[in-house]
């Protein structure tokens, strides 16, 4: 196939992506961490440095990301068939699990490089819903109380946590040495909508004699939510309305301001192994404006029914609502509330195999408060000709071994575009899959190396995993060769 035509293919294959990324809503790329001839591998490890002096993201374009998890099952699990499959869910519970969406977009980036130093700055709008929910709930709603005969059946994991805010990124890192690269990233948030649970204490327990039943809670959620809550003479909330949005007002509002701080270092163990790691998302943002906090605490007990009682009867399920919402104080409040972001922890390794093919693995965990998801991927990736880098990946992500990912940058002259996924099957088959994620968009590439002796200049600063980011990957004796020249000159 010739250049041209080539071109535009890829230009084309570009297009179509780029739309259907935009169309998914929904966890990081692993297959994207090793892959440092991409700039946003410095998304997710700010030690990354570029080759070329300049990239500069093709705004509104520059970076889509979009993620959903499941921990526990995917939709076919739950309703694949005539019926409901609620009590086959259950038997695939743990004791927390986690249901989450992401969505990050990227419409400004930016990096440096100055010998030794690289710099970056980023502009993006990012929003995360990950509630967790505990397994011992999802038994008791569907098998009673009697798995807890003498027991408390524990609900704290339940936590309904979500953020939208806008992020302003500050970056830099620097070689140290031929085997050390280190890197900051300071972020300036700002909060545009919150959901963030504070206490939670809530349990049901079945007394071993009398099979009595007690639930206590202490229960807190924070919102900066447009809404209105409305309460009863009795202090129940009685509605809750969502206001008229002003759009505008609400995009560019600054009443919420955060920090966040991200770290990151690369350590050359030798000409084939690579290792990294980083440790994303140390921050908090203080909530301040549409401010509202509920709170509801007490306790139930129920000592059992009468044998005529109709349970299925609606007075009967109404009458034990009232009692047991009577039980519990709930108060609404709007004072200020701190909240974190789900820190993030890399660790990775690459083996160079040939001139061509790199081998890797990457450890990703997530602390959501009450949980760590966790996900281990093996990779592999091809610098195929001057211009074709291609990737796979096996991912054990979700609970689950039915992940394999892909990833391919085109490196154009003077621009990039990249697509990567830790799991192509979620898009073949999304009603059997627990996690789809993906990441794609285009980069300016300026002031790349523009010949062997350039590139191997660039590198006596401290060479990255693979070959930069230059469209062509030289041969090991001309590195040698250029390398030893210039430390003569110096």
């Amino acid at each position: 196939m010739k250049r041209s035509s080539l071109h535009t293919v890829f230009l084309k294959l570009a297009g179509i992506l780029l739309l259907v990324s935009a169309g998914v809503r929904g966890q990081q790329s692993n297959t994207l961490y090793l892959l440092h001839r991409v700039p946003q591998s410095n998304l997710l490890n700010p030690a990354v440095q570029l080759q070329c002096k300049w990239y500069v993201g093709i705004p509104a374009i520059a970076s889509v990301h979009t993620a959903y998890d499941n921990t526990a099952f995917t939709w076919n699990d739950l309703a694949g068939s005539s019926e409901w499959n609620l009590y086959g869910v259950l038997d695939q519970t743990h004791r927390v699990d986690l249901v989450s969406g992401e969505t990050e977009i990227t419409p400004i980036s930016v990096g440096y490089r100055h010998r030794s130093w690289y710099f970056t700055f980023n502009l993006s709008e990012k929003a995360r819903f990950y509630p967790t929910y505990p397994g011992d709930l999802a038994e008791s709603i569907l098998s009673g109380n009697a798995p807890f005969v003498g027991e408390t059946a524990r609900f704290n994991a339940l936590r309904p946590n979500g953020i939208y805010y806008r992020e302003y990124a500050f970056g830099a890192s620097k070689v140290f040495s031929r085997s050390w690269v280190a890197g900051a990233r300071a972020s300036l948030l700002f909060g545009k909508a919150g959901l963030y649970t504070g206490l939670s204490r809530s349990g049901l327990t079945t007394d071993e004699n009398s099979f009595q039943l007690l639930l206590e809670g202490d229960y807190t959620l924070n919102s900066s939510l447009p809404i209105t809550i409305s309460q009863d003479s009795a202090g129940n909330i009685s509605g809750i309305i969502i206001n008229e949005i002003d759009f505008y007002q609400f995009l560019l509002n600054r009443g919420n301001p955060g920090f966040a701080l991200d770290l990151g270092a690369i350590y050359h163990y030798s000409e084939k192994i690579t290792l990294s790691a980083s440790l994303l998302d140390l921050g908090l943002v203080s909530w301040r404006s549409d401010l509202h906090n509920v709170r509801a605490n007490g306790s139930f007990t129920f000592d059992g029914i009468d044998e005529d009682t109709e349970l299925v009867s609606g007075s009967f399920l109404a009458e034990m609502r009232d009692s047991i919402l009577d039980a519990f104080d709930v108060t609404v409040t709007h004072l200020p509330y701190i909240s974190s972001l789900p820190v993030q922890l890399f660790l990775g390794g690459s083996y160079r195999l040939s001139e061509v093919i790199t081998l890797g693995a990457v450890n990703r965990n997530v602390f959501y408060r009450s949980k760590m998801h966790s996900s281990l991927t093996l990779t592999t990736h091809a610098d195929l000709n001057e211009r074709i880098l291609v990737g796979l990946s096996w991912s054990l992500l979700n609970n689950s071994l039915k992940n394999v990912g892909a990833a391919i940058a085109y490196h154009g002259r003077g621009f990039q575009f990249h697509l990567v996924s830790d799991n192509l099957l979620g898009f073949l088959v999304p009603f059997d899959t627990r996690s789809i994620n993906l990441r794609a968009g285009f980069n300016l590439m300026l002031g790349c190396p523009r010949d062997r002796k350039d590139r191997i200049e660039n590198e006596s600063y401290g060479p990255g995993p693979g070959d930069g980011n230059c469209s062509w990957a030289g041969k090991a004796k001309f590195r040698k060769k250029y390398r030893n020249k210039i430390n003569r000159d110096r």
